[in-house]
């Protein structure tokens, strides 16, 4: 029954969506941007005779089949979730576009539970894209009755408008979105906790000198400018959790930005994520754990490999360790 309600709501936003791709010679994003902010104001927005009033009436009709003020929000995130990975196949964005899965997103909200959580705490999201990955960390500290704030950054105007056309048809007015080059940016947020799904890549801009590891090279890594720019983001007592190559300490960079995280960080934890979830083994990726350097903080470092979803028993131990690791590290930094 659930899953024919996602469905249902998909088919609508989709279909709708693809009506105006049609008819306006416009992106399946932008255009899927367009219908959710339609359907949360009941009302299809209409300009110099665009779309056309027959596609209006299409989707007048489709925004009268639900009542979407009042249907589940799980639901109609994921059937929202679905029709944004679709709009992303249509326009074959590339891969730093794509939304970062639940699965990912839940063991990095777990992490975040058991470490760096504080109450009213302030959740600041560097590379916050369609918002899914900040969605889902909101979500699961709310099941856990943790009350936060959260703040979303990201210098794409387009998802910026996706995540904040997702937040008015799911009815969320509790996330605050910012457009700002988070490797530019001279904003000082000091939030409790930073999380990003940093994309990877070479940054197409020059300067930065305020940063150490845009000196390495002409050519630095988006990802590795912005692991540096999180510190300037975070409060004195924060912590970081950043999504990151599971590569990144045996490439060619390795030796400079163990230098610059040993002068600014202090690393707490690197986590390899579950094979599952990506297509081959050079795409894994890996939760990195921070905090700034000024903390005296106590305790090894955890590392480890998360075991597959599937592998319930082995999982399970795992997170007991992680549980074991956290508890001695409350312990010795009391």
């Amino acid at each position: 029954m659930m899953q024919d309600k996602i469905t249902l709501y998909f088919n609508l936003l989709n279909n709708s969506a693809q009506l105006l791709v049609a008819d306006m010679d416009m992106t399946h994003t932008d255009a899927l941007i367009e219908i959710m902010e339609d359907f949360s104001q009941q009302k299809v927005r209409q300009e110099n005779g665009q779309p056309s009033a027959d596609v209006v009436k299409k989707i007048e009709m489709a925004m009268t089949e639900v009542d979407w003020q009042h249907i589940s929000t799980i639901d109609l995130r994921k059937a929202v979730q679905l029709a944004v990975l679709n709009a992303n196949r249509e326009d074959q964005l590339p891969a730093n576009y794509q939304i970062t899965p639940d699965g990912i997103g839940y063991l990095l909200a777990d992490l975040i539970d058991k470490t760096g959580f504080v109450d009213n705490a302030k959740i600041a999201d560097m590379t916050v894209g369609s918002g899914n990955l900040l969605w889902t960390v909101k979500n699961l500290l709310q099941k856990n009755k943790k009350s936060a704030t959260f703040i979303g950054l990201d210098g794409d105007e387009t998802q910026l408008a996706l995540a904040s056309a997702t937040n008015m048809l799911l009815r969320d007015e509790t996330i605050d979105l910012y457009q700002t080059d988070i490797v530019d940016t001279k904003e000082k947020i000091s939030a409790d906790v930073v999380i990003g799904d940093l994309p990877i890549g070479y940054y197409p801009l020059s300067g930065h000198n305020d940063l150490i590891m845009s000196q390495i090279d002409d050519r630095p890594f988006v990802h590795e400018l912005m692991i540096e720019r999180s510190l300037d983001l975070v409060s004195a007592q924060g912590w970081i959790y950043l999504i990151v190559p599971a590569n990144i300490f045996n490439t060619g960079h390795t030796k400079p930005l163990l230098k610059m995280l040993a002068s600014k960080a202090q690393l707490k934890a690197f986590l390899r994520l579950p094979l599952e979830f990506f297509k081959t083994k050079d795409m894994q990726k890996a939760i990195l754990v921070l905090r700034p350097k000024g903390i005296s903080t106590k305790g090894e470092v955890l590392m480890g490999q998360y075991p597959a979803l599937k592998d319930i028993k082995t999982l399970q131990d795992f997170l007991q360790e992680i549980d074991a690791w956290v508890k001695l590290d409350k312990e010795l930094n009391q």
